[in-house]
């Protein structure tokens, strides 16, 4: 001990001996499985028999997430990255001194209607810094038309203020009548429309916005011209199947303004931009939503009296809200939600009318995704809708979703369970780009429980949507 505290060296360790290797195992004999899982030789329970039901239930919608959507899917996408289409693409359709300017072709089809194309174009920095000027034309044949245009300026971090024209015609829109019950066969008619407005955009607290706009929207009909071999509007109405619905005969103009308030608890998927080569993550999608709007509407011109009571001019008031709670099941946005939506469509005035394409609506872009737009319309609505979202690719998210609801009377008069509707359906769709977003769609939806909740319409969209 004396010579180690003054520093001498110490004596050596005796040496171990090597372990010796596992006898090898004889060629007639099995190695004993492993226990991968810890979980040994536990018995089957009741819990786990039951987990059969569920997989079972669900093994077709997985079968064609798997084997219909995410490998062939997987495939193009590794393609793609390989041979660098993505950046040639960019290349090809972009230019300007930071490719900060496009022409983009586009193209939708939704069947049940026309299908289109067009071409999108973008200018970012337009006449002046922070400056976005977007535009899309779009045709789906002689009498098929559409314009939009929209200048949005960033006038304050995260706020932006802009100007925005839209122009449309088309002879292909759906009437199967108001109300839940409404006919399942469709009529068409001619819908012309110029709306421009000014719109406010403001990013919140977390994923939290506020959008405010007001404008002027004009419309008139021609419920004598139609599409494909489905009757008119004017045909059905003189057979006797529904009485003409208000405001078809004249049109409308109106002074618009309207809200909407989303809170929503949580954090935004990605920042507005990442350097390249960013390692970023995105953060959980668990949380809670809940959305406010309105939109109140008066009339610029007068509408014809049918009544001695009724006002010479329309007004009227549309509000709703969704309310919806998010679990993130892995923490890498494979998100389950849960949404209650409800809207309604209310007269200001005693007497006054609504048009009819102003009214609560489902289907198209609106829940019940099932059903082409304009197949719903009602004085009010009511959905509950569960849908699950994951990630495909750094711009691709796949969705899948269940919804039940339909349209109702005034405040949800007539709301009974037989008169619900189902729409269910999968595809995926493009994120990361409001103004210019592509989908695949494929949905059904169902006839009212009362009816036998058969399947009453295939929809599938396959294309490019706008957002401004």
């Amino acid at each position: 001990m004396l010579a180690a505290l003054i520093g001498a060296p110490a004596l050596a360790a005796p040496p171990q001996p090597k372990p010796q290797p596992d006898p090898p195992i004889p060629s007639r004999d099995k190695r004993p499985v492993p226990d991968y899982d810890g979980r040994g030789d536990e018995p089957t329970t009741p819990g786990d028999v039951l987990l059969w039901v569920p997989r079972l239930a669900l093994s077709p919608l997985y079968l064609v997430s798997e084997y219909v959507v995410r490998r062939p899917l997987g495939w193009v996408v590794s393609t793609a990255e390989k041979h660098d289409i993505p950046q040639k693409l960019v290349d090809l359709f972009t230019f300007g001194p930071d490719d900060n300017i496009g022409i983009v072709p586009t193209g939708l089809i939704d069947f049940g209607f026309r299908p289109s194309v067009g071409v999108y174009f973008f200018w970012n920095d337009f006449l002046a810094r922070q400056n976005k000027l977007r535009a899309r034309a779009a045709t789906g044949g002689a009498d098929w038309w559409l314009f939009n245009v929209a200048d949005r300026l960033e006038v304050a971090p995260h706020q932006e203020l802009s100007l925005r024209a839209e122009y449309s015609i088309r002879p292909d829109w759906v009437f199967h009548g108001l109300g839940p019950e409404s006919w399942a066969r469709a009529a068409r008619f001619k819908k012309r429309e110029l709306e421009t407005g000014v719109l406010y955009d403001a990013e919140l607290w977390r994923s939290s916005a506020v959008s405010s706009f007001v404008g002027v929207r004009n419309v008139s009909f021609d419920a004598s011209v139609g599409a494909f071999d489905d009757p008119t509007v004017a045909e059905e109405i003189a057979r006797g199947r529904y009485a003409a619905p208000p405001g078809l005969d004249d049109g409308y103009t109106v002074f618009v303004q309207g809200l909407t308030l989303e809170l929503d608890t949580r954090e935004r998927r990605a920042p507005d931009a990442l350097p390249d080569g960013s390692d970023y993550v995105s953060p959980p999608g668990t949380g809670l939503k809940l959305q406010l709007r309105g939109e109140h509407a008066a009339g610029l011109r007068d509408a014809p009296r049918f009544g001695a009571r009724e006002p010479a001019r329309q007004h009227w008031l549309r509000w709703g809200g969704t309310l919806g709670g998010f679990v993130d099941l892995t923490g890498q946005q494979r998100v389950l939600g849960l949404s209650l939506v409800a809207d309604f469509a209310d007269p200001l005035a005693e007497g006054s009318t609504i048009p009819f394409t102003e009214l609560a609506s489902l289907g198209g872009p609106r829940p019940l995704r099932g059903f082409l737009e304009g197949r719903l319309l009602g004085r009010s609505d009511a959905v509950a809708q569960l849908d699950y979202q994951y990630p495909i690719w750094v711009w691709l998210d796949g969705a899948a979703h269940y919804a039940v609801g339909n349209v109702f009377g005034e405040h949800l008069e007539g709301l009974e369970p037989e008169l619900l509707r189902q729409s269910f359906g999968m595809g995926f769709r493009s994120i990361g780009n409001r103004d210019h977003s592509f989908e695949l769609l494929v949905a059904f939806g169902t006839k009212t429980f009362a009816s036998g909740a058969g399947i009453e319409h295939v929809r599938l969209v396959v294309g490019a949507t706008g957002g401004f």
